[in-house]
């Protein structure tokens, strides 16, 4: 995918100054907002997608969903629309925070988190989820790429995938709510079903690659997990054998990747138990490398 030039000003205020993302229709850059004079981050639609309206109602989307969520470990939305670029194309972009800190998969490359630190992060995750869920959001993508880790904050990111959730006695495809009517989140054109259980049993895998260091599954079937209507199919994790680690935190992550969906606890419950089990942990400050 092509890149913007270095430099170049959107809607000649958001001036460019390096890509420090990229998927598989945007990009992600660092930028300074030169009527403010602060640094933040944008995201572009590629303009060779500029008449590709999926590819645009995904930017909108997300930017919808992620604005809906206002948590302060989601990364703040200032603005979205659409804006020209200098060749006349027009498209897509949204401005968010620039956040600091890494991707949890660069603190997983050293090795396993200490119980405390896992916990926690896995305790802001399920805030995030609760309030999420609450708002009519499934996440679908909770994974140690989608979450920043830096000494002041943890921050869960990328709802490109998010949808709506599916509610009781609905079809197994909400209908797709994209443009005009912003009563309840948009839903993805490419999910059969979403529902909040499926980000529990992500959240357990998480909270386990944490603990141990590892995937609970070979590498060859572990993305299908983060994929709708297929995380019920796999069978729960293994037993934890890590030293110290409180029984309760060994259930917990059990319960999170039960196999039947309606086995799993919510996800305002499992911030509940994650935060009581740190409860008198004085935690260590997280290392950021």
């Amino acid at each position: 995918m092509a890149l913007l030039p270095m430099g170049t000003a959107i809607f000649r205020r958001y001036v460019l100054i390096c890509a420090i993302g990229q998927g598989g229709v945007s990009t992600v850059y660092s930028a300074v907002d030169a009527r403010r004079g602060r640094k933040l981050a944008i995201k572009v639609l590629a303009p060779s997608l500029a008449h590709d309206r999926r590819a645009r109602d995904d930017v909108r989307r997300e930017a919808l969903i992620t604005d809906r969520l206002r948590h302060p470990s989601v990364p703040r939305v200032f603005e979205y629309g659409e804006a020209p670029l200098p060749d006349g194309t027009v498209v897509p972009y949204v401005v968010f925070e620039l956040l600091a800190g890494v991707p949890l998969t660069e603190r997983l490359a050293g090795g396993r988190l200490d119980w405390p630190e896992a916990v926690r992060i896995a305790a802001t995750a399920a805030d995030v989820l609760a309030v999420a869920h609450r708002r009519g959001v499934v996440h679908r993508d909770l994974t140690a790429r989608n979450v920043m880790v830096s000494a002041g904050a943890i921050k869960i990111i990328d709802f490109g995938l998010a949808t709506a959730a599916l509610r009781a006695g609905e079809p197994s495809a909400p209908p797709i709510v994209v443009r005009g009517d912003n009563r309840r989140p948009p839903s993805h054109p490419k999910t059969a079903f979403a529902r909040p259980s499926d980000d529990v049993y992500t959240l357990g895998v998480l909270l386990y690659e944490m603990l141990t260091g590892r995937s609970p599954y070979p590498s060859a079937i572990a993305a299908t997990i983060v994929a709708a209507g297929r995380v019920a199919h796999l069978a729960p994790t293994p037993v934890l054998t890590i030293p110290g680690l409180p029984p309760q935190l060994r259930d917990l992550v059990r319960a999170c990747m039960a196999k039947r969906p309606d086995d799993r606890p919510r996800s305002v419950d499992v911030a509940l138990a994650l935060w009581r089990i740190l409860d008198g942990v004085r935690l260590p400050e997280p290392s950021v490398n």
